[in-house]
């Protein structure tokens, strides 16, 4: 995923510990089972669980809104929202977000997400003999959209997730890579299994963090922490649940 930069004139004030704090975290405004969707106007989901269950444990209220992924990172910048998920940390990243310290990042994470390619049935993928004919798809704000663009993989055309699937289904992809879960479940819902596969070269291995806005982290770092620390507990209790593969 790609972000850019705000100046730092943007960041509002941030409420101290001594006012109840009621916090506002921004997700992508996509239908991505089974981690994120919407029934009757109602945000649900493994990460939504995650999330609500461990800011419960800290006793403060929380909004939960959507926006495109690139505003949800625009909001969180200045300082319109607290955090954002789920998102792929980079160095970059780490710039203008708060995420988990070095000590602690390989244990507060929200969840490890896998992202294979996707393929018409029938065809495969190996990433170190892959030429590219019609090009491949991802997300675009997501890294896994920045790797395929290093590597001139990218077809002309940008689709979703959906619509990359759709679009392997009629021979109009090489590939689509999205994360497994995600991929499998829009595969099913839109008939799509007989048509499409997955391969298992991962292309990207990564963990999704709850990143904060800086200013709010370093006023109120022992709550952020304690977040983070009970999203480590909740997402264990996820983990059994779904497979990987």
């Amino acid at each position: 995923m790609s972000f850019f930069t705000v100046p730092v004139f943007l960041v509002m004030a941030i409420p101290s510990s001594a006012v109840e704090i009621s916090l506002k975290i921004c997700h992508e405004d996509r239908y991505y089972p089974p981690y994120i969707h919407q029934e009757e106007n109602v945000t649900k989901g493994i990460l939504v669980d995650i999330i609500k269950a461990a800011v419960k444990e800290v006793n403060v209220s929380l909004e939960l809104y959507s926006k495109p992924w690139i505003r949800c990172q625009q909001d969180v910048i200045s300082g319109q929202a607290h955090a954002l998920f789920a998102m792929v940390q980079t160095d970059e990243r780490k710039q203008v977000f708060a995420f988990p310290t070095e000590r602690k990042i390989s244990e507060w994470y929200m969840w490890l997400a896998q992202y294979p390619v996707f393929t018409a049935k029938g065809t495969s993928f190996v990433a170190a003999e892959y030429s590219p004919n019609k090009g491949m798809g991802a997300p675009l704000g997501y890294v896994i959209w920045d790797i395929l663009n290093g590597n001139n993989w990218l077809s002309p055309y940008q689709y979703e997730p959906i619509d990359g699937l759709k679009m392997l289904a009629i021979n109009k992809l090489d590939g689509y890579v999205v994360e497994r879960q995600i991929g499998l479940h829009l595969l099913e819902i839109n008939n799509l299994t007989s048509e499409v596969e997955v391969n298992e070269d991962l292309l990207l291995q990564s963990k999704w963090y709850l990143p904060f806005n800086k200013s709010f982290y370093k006023s109120e770092k022992a709550l952020v922490e304690e977040i983070w620390s009970h999203i480590a507990v909740q997402r264990k209790k996820f983990e059994g649940v779904i497979s990987p593969k």
